[in-house]
């Protein structure tokens, strides 16, 4: 079914984006499939993470099914359905020695999310990708750990438009919404941008230890093998330095004039191994280090 019916508003949407489908937490036959999926996933990765998914849910698509119709009439909700589905999956991910992923829309969403007598803190990690910090200090106020993907800071895909047909957003001649490359999330999300992200910022210092990691995303819509290593490096190494060694020096400062020339000699080591990294910087200042800071070094 086409994504976004004719005169339908965009609450009435049958998905986000081009194509359409969700599981349906009634079907049997769901859980059959998932269990086997579950399975083949656990033996090609050994990891003790497994990451459940159950992210942005559209009630429109579950409310075009018979099944959930009915379900709805005899007084079920849309978090009955997907605590259904949780209670269905959770446990034999569990029974594999796993520690369940999910992300934050499963206990934060306004409208779909599960109470959180569903997801065992000992068992549970969420991860979060919107509204930044703020998101972040809910998980971890709620007690769970959290892994740090924010669509402000970590998406990778970013700031490259959309990719929808006959849009006409991009018809202007002033700035607008295509001002920030007509994405969701736009704009780009600089090397600059990532290296100054403070995934802690505002929580606690017990808070903090709830706080894993980060993971940066880039989604593949508008992405292929192509465009693959650009889109990726040395943006995720900025992150990368920032999660391992912390972006401030001995005095707290930002170190990102410093992690400047670092970058630009990391990104010619790549680019020599046949990694094709963007670059960060005209090939003049790498050759004169510190002569294209904003402030000149004392």
């Amino acid at each position: 079914m086409f994504w976004l019916p004719a005169g339908s508003d965009w609450g009435d949407r049958l998905a986000s984006e081009p194509g359409t489908g969700h599981l349906n937490p009634l079907n049997p036959k769901t859980y059959q499939v998932l269990n086997n999926v579950i399975r083949d996933v656990s033996i090609l990765f050994p990891e003790t993470f497994y990451h459940g998914g159950a992210d942005e849910i559209v009630p429109g698509c579950w409310k075009a099914d018979p099944t959930i119709q009915s379900f709805i009439a005899n007084g079920g909700t849309l978090s009955q359905l997907l605590e259904t589905f949780v209670n269905s999956t959770l446990p034999y991910i569990l029974s594999l020695n796993r520690t369940v992923v999910y992300w934050e829309d499963v206990l934060l969403d306004d409208i779909v999310k599960v109470d959180s007598s569903f997801l065992p803190k000992e068992h549970t990690i969420l991860q979060t990708w919107n509204n930044g910090t703020n998101n972040t200090k809910r998980i971890v106020e709620a007690g769970y750990r959290a892994i740090v993907s924010s669509s402000d800071f970590y998406y990778l895909d970013c700031g490259h438009g959309d990719f929808l047909g006959n849009d006409s957003q991009y018809d202007q001649q002033v700035g607008g919404e295509s001002v920030n490359g007509g994405s969701w999330c736009g704009p780009f999300k600089t090397w600059q941008t990532i290296y100054d992200y403070d995934i802690t910022y505002g929580l606690s210092e017990d808070e903090a230890k709830l706080v894993l990691g980060g993971e940066v995303a880039l989604w593949s819509e508008q992405a292929d093998p192509t465009v693959l290593d650009a889109r990726i490096w040395p943006r995720t190494s900025a992150m990368a330095e920032t999660l391992w060694s912390g972006n401030r020096d001995e005095y707290a400062k930002k170190r990102s004039a410093e992690a400047t020339d670092r970058l630009n000699e990391w990104r010619y080591r790549m680019v020599s191994r046949g990694v094709k990294a963007e670059p960060i910087q005209p090939l003049w200042c790498v050759r004169n280090p510190g002569m294209c800071n904003a402030v000149e070094s004392s």
